[in-house]
């Protein structure tokens, strides 16, 4: 020991040890960047039989595999940042692969097609957060030739420049086919409704997950009050096994029996029934200034069972917010709710029910979210 640090200490010694660290430091940093670079390769990216067997024969299908040009990106040109040191983030964050490799966690095409929505989702996101970092090396809005495009196509895309948005915010299934919207949706129900079953309402606020029929006593025959539409909230006056005493809030416009959620404002939430026109109450009235008409105060109670109807509204809110953005945002960039007025949104969700992946029931729930937010809306019922 004493003759290796006498050693060490000599001139000439230190310049050595000084000279081995130095091409030591440059092979290992060789060695590990030649192997970082490795595992960007489209070989190793599909060396695993999840994804080759899966996402690579759907990328296979894409123009970004094949095209007139014969410029192809692979996996890391899309995955994978270019500059080091968020590589190497990126790289480190993918070790948790490893785990879900060894445990089978998409080891079949049924686990993975379980998973899809999942995943897609955790990408979209990724991308999201990044402005579409990865997208933008190969597409760059200051390099596009507006008047080379369509003209839907061009209007659209310099509106999102301006706004600077995210490829991601329009386009998803680029390279990979896209999740089965409708089998995901159906198990986000199921999953809501097997909590809405354990719940014991017996007071306090319940929003309606579907139309529903308020009666006027306890008996489906005994006479119908008024119907509630989804996401219609009702106070719970009191419980008697499967039946609830509810009282519904709202606003009639010059006596009509659509209810609306708000003084002059065009979201409506309940439809009174000839049974209930004996029973309701009206407690305000109030003349709008402009076009004159008269809006009333009204309120109305009656019996409903307890099927779809929940007291927890962050697990309702939640439901149909994810139904929004993973459909909705599937080709749309998402305003904020309170962007426009409750007719706005209503007119834009009927023009676009022609190409939802939404049953009837889910794109009344979303109406009635974008509505309950809106800008005439917001600050009562369930707005945010």
């Amino acid at each position: 020991m004493t003759r290796l640090w006498t050693w060490f200490w000599h001139s000439s010694s230190r310049y050595s040890f000084a000279a081995i660290l130095f091409f030591a430091g440059i092979i290992f940093w060789g060695g590990f960047n030649t192997f970082m670079e490795y595992t960007n390769t489209m070989g190793f990216c599909v060396s695993c039989h999840e994804m080759e067997k899966n996402v690579y024969q759907e990328y296979k299908k894409t123009v970004h595999y094949n095209n007139r040009t014969g410029v192809r990106a692979v996996c890391a040109d899309c995955h994978v940042p270019d500059e080091w040191v968020p590589k190497l983030i990126r790289k480190i964050k993918a070790t948790r692969e490893l785990y879900h490799k060894a445990v089978g966690t998409i080891d079949t095409p049924e686990k993975f097609e379980a998973k899809r929505l999942e995943l897609a989702q955790n990408v979209w996101a990724e991308m999201k957060d990044n402005n579409s970092h990865e997208c933008r090396n190969c597409h760059g809005y200051d390099a596009m030739h507006w008047e080379k495009q369509g003209k839907r196509g061009a209007t659209t895309m310099q509106d999102a420049a301006k706004e600077n948005l995210a490829c991601i915010d329009c386009h998803k299934g680029i390279a990979h086919k896209l999740p089965d919207f409708g089998k995901a949706f159906a198990r986000m129900r199921d999953d809501l409704m097997a909590s809405v079953a354990k719940e014991s309402i017996s007071g306090g606020t319940a929003y309606a997950i579907d139309t529903k029929m308020v009666h006027v006593d306890k008996n489906a025959e005994s006479g119908q009050v008024v119907e509630l539409l989804p996401m219609t909230a009702v106070d719970v006056l009191e419980a008697d096994g499967d039946w609830l005493k509810v009282r519904l809030s709202a606003w009639d416009r010059e006596g009509a029996p659509t209810w609306f959620g708000k003084f002059n404002a065009q979201m409506d939430v309940a439809k009174l029934k000839v049974d209930g026109m004996d029973l309701y109450h009206t407690h305000e009235s109030k003349t709008h200034p402009v076009t004159e008409l008269t809006w009333n105060q009204v309120s109305v109670e009656g019996w409903t069972t307890r099927e779809n109807l929940t007291g927890n509204r962050d697990a309702l809110v939640g439901y149909v917010e994810n139904l929004w953005r993973d459909d909705c945002g599937l080709c749309h960039n998402l305003h904020p709710k309170n962007t426009y007025d409750s007719l706005w949104w209503m007119r834009e969700v009927k023009a676009m029910r022609r190409f939802t992946n939404l049953d009837t029931n889910q794109m009344t729930l979303v109406l009635k979210l974008l509505q309950a937010g809106s800008k005439d809306m917001t600050g009562e019922g369930m707005a945010e």
